[in-house]
């Protein structure tokens, strides 16, 4: 018995088991880990996917701001939220986004938002509580809203936030003081009555003698007009600083496309009118009419010197009379291709910038005194809502709730 106790037989099996205890310890610790790792991985793709999902919203959100502008005239119709189950066109398309995604983004839900940045000293500064109260359209007029979008995928929230703003867009038009199909002067006197300042005056038409309605500002051949001579030595005048071109032949001076945006501007601003809207709604960046027959006799200065607009008439016709003062451009389209009067001013109105008449309408000018005066400042108003932007250093990342 004392030499079998002493016998060293089987230590070989006592340490075999202990490294494989030890190995097994090793292998487990190993294998925890790279499970840690694997899970790590797999969050943070699912939290990368729920990144690339909302930075797709919103970007697809600040293209939808493009295409409809919430000026001050979408008050009554102002953004709302919207989802991935949204149809609307002022949202982003929930397919679009997660087709070709990851599959991380299969039950994805995401939202998307567009708020004022609001008044006060800090209009660049978001927060979740105050922006959150602010209005679905530019209430303060700035060009400049908030939008916010939320995704989450998989239980991963991510929310971004960008200050985006509108860019203009100058449309075209040709720097005249008048342009029209014809001209027509009720007054004989020698009084100033357009004042080019070496703008653009021209008809569309030539003078013929004795025709019975006046091409350029008169008939000739009868009384002290009994030449073309006669006319222009007269008109020179009446109409200062530049002479005029007949037989002008051009495309119309704005496109469809420039007259759509423009439009779109004007509903953004909530100055699109169907019909002629009352004197008080006249002022304003761009005011758009459908059409209508359009007449002011008052004393009102619309726009100003400073701050000039366009008046778009689609189809019809304006008057301006009394002593009012319109500051800006005055584009008739004449889309119904009117010969008769697409613009009239009469009294002492004037209008200060530009007066400009597609197709073969006429230009009346009757008044005791200057009734166009052209100025190009006018002309840098005609400028409608193009592409929207991210404002460079306001987009970030926040946590929310």
């Amino acid at each position: 018995m004392k030499t079998r106790l002493s016998s060293e037989e089987g230590i070989a099996l006592v340490v075999v088991m202990i490294l494989m205890v030890v190995m097994l310890t090793t292998g487990l610790a190993l294998l925890s880990t790279v499970d840690t790792q694997t899970g790590e991985s797999q969050k943070q793709r699912v939290r990368d996917s729920a990144f690339n999902l909302a930075e797709s919203a919103l970007n697809a959100q600040v293209s939808a701001l493009s295409r409809d502008w919430p000026g001050l005239g979408r008050a009554a119709l102002p953004y709302g939220a919207c989802t991935q189950t949204s149809t609307s066109s002022r949202c982003p398309d929930h397919a679009y986004l997660v087709g070709g995604g990851s599959s991380d983004l299969t039950d994805a839900t995401w939202q998307t938002s567009v708020r004022d940045n609001g008044a006060g000293s800090a209009p660049s500064f978001y927060s979740e509580q105050s922006t959150a109260l602010q209005p679905g359209y530019d209430a303060n007029n700035d060009g400049k809203v908030w939008v916010r979008a939320r995704a989450l995928a998989q239980g991963r929230p991510r929310t971004l936030v960008a200050l985006v703003r509108s860019s203009r867009q100058e449309e075209d038009l040709p720097h005249a003081a008048l342009i029209a199909g014809s001209l027509e002067i009720t007054n004989m006197g020698n009084k100033e009555l357009v004042r080019s300042n070496n703008g653009v005056v021209a008809v569309r038409c030539t003078p013929q003698l004795l025709e019975l309605a006046p091409c350029l500002g008169h008939s000739f051949g009868l009384g002290k007009l009994t030449s073309l001579t006669d006319l222009t030595t007269f008109l020179a005048t009446q109409v200062s600083g530049a002479t005029p071109v007949t037989g002008y032949t051009t495309a119309p001076a704005m496109t469809a496309e420039a007259r759509a945006r423009l439009k779109a501007t004007a509903i953004a601003d909530g100055t699109y009118y169907t019909s002629c809207p009352t004197e008080a709604q006249l002022s304003g960046r761009i005011v758009y009419v459908e059409s209508g027959n359009c007449t002011y006799t008052s004393n009102t200065q619309f726009n100003s010197a400073q701050a000039p607009g366009v008046l778009i008439l689609n189809a019809g016709s304006v008057t301006l009379g009394g002593t009012s003062n319109f500051y800006g451009v005055v584009y008739a389209a004449n889309t119904t291709n009117l010969t008769t009067v697409g613009v009239r001013t009469q009294g002492n109105a004037r209008v200060t910038g530009g007066v400009i008449i597609d197709g073969n309408a006429q230009m009346v000018v009757g008044s005791s005194g200057l009734n166009i005066e052209f100025d190009l400042n006018a002309y840098r108003a005609v400028a409608s809502y193009g592409s929207a932007g991210v404002i460079q250093n306001t987009w970030r990342e926040i946590k929310a709730g």
